[in-house]
């Protein structure tokens, strides 16, 4: 199954749920507010970094930020937390629940649009997810059509299809994974408009002057090559589309989110 999110109309507000009375965590004290989705707090005395499981917020170099940093700050101010979790990612970070005043912090911040639902898996995936769909429906927070800036005029141009699972070895086939550029608009020149995942690691921007045409689709392959009018190379340094999940993301170039496409196979 493919989910296909393009929404056109707000949903209903929801309010964000409270954590299982069976969940179960350790006590932490607040110590610093890194980013949008890590902080570090010390528990049972010891000093540790907690990466919030399940969501990703902008880096500090992109749109919304600072915003998603002050949420989180603001979610954790003079509360009681818990961290429910104790595995470790490749940089040793502990990824974690984090639980605010009896809040799924994490949850909240997608409810207001201050982080993305990563598709990986995790025990309370769905429940981000539709959260999340909920917040790009309304148009909140980093959805906002302006969240970075006064927006380009409708253009046309979306997210229509990924293929995330190359033939073969994603590895060694990258060619083999690509997204596709539809525009049902006029001519436009894309300089300085972008594509990314949902993660931190995957950025392309359009070559300088390039224009997709009136009623044309440009496929952008993962690896390397010649570019021509219909079929652009990210060139990455591997692939870049999760094969368990993933969102595709068009962004002008302010960066305010165009158009929006999450898959989950």
């Amino acid at each position: 199954m493919t989910w296909r999110t393009t929404v056109l109309v707000a949903l209903a507000v929801i309010t964000v749920s409270c954590v299982p009375e069976d969940a179960s965590g350790q006590a932490a004290v607040l110590e610093s507010i890194i980013d949008g989705d890590s902080l570090t707090v010390r528990i049972s005395g010891q000093a540790d970094e907690v990466r919030l499981l399940g969501i990703n917020a902008p880096e500090r170099d992109e749109c919304w930020a600072d915003e998603a940093r002050s949420a989180l700050a603001d979610a954790v101010a003079d509360v009681a937390i818990v961290i429910e979790g104790d595995e470790r990612d490749q940089f040793d970070r502990r990824l974690g629940y984090l639980i605010a005043d009896g809040i799924d912090v994490a949850e909240s911040l997608l409810h207001d649009g201050h982080a993305i639902a990563m598709a990986s898996p995790h025990p309370r995936r769905d429940g981000y997810l539709d959260v999340e769909w909920r917040a790009f429906a309304a148009r909140r927070g980093l959805w906002a059509h302006d969240a970075c800036g006064p927006p380009l005029p409708p253009q046309g141009v979306a997210v229509l299809d990924v293929e995330y699972d190359a033939p073969g070895d994603d590895a060694s086939n990258p060619n083999g994974e690509w997204v596709v550029i539809i525009n049902r608009g006029n001519a436009i020149d894309l300089t300085g408009w972008g594509v990314r995942d949902e993660s931190s690691l995957h950025r392309y921007r359009f070559p300088e002057a390039f224009v997709i045409a009136a009623g044309t689709e440009v496929r952008i392959l993962s690896g390397c090559g010649v570019d021509t009018s219909d079929t652009l190379h990210w060139c990455a340094d591997g692939p870049v589309w999760n094969n368990g999940g993933d969102s595709a993301m068009l962004a002008d170039p302010l960066g305010n989110v165009v158009s929006w496409f999450r898959y989950l196979p």
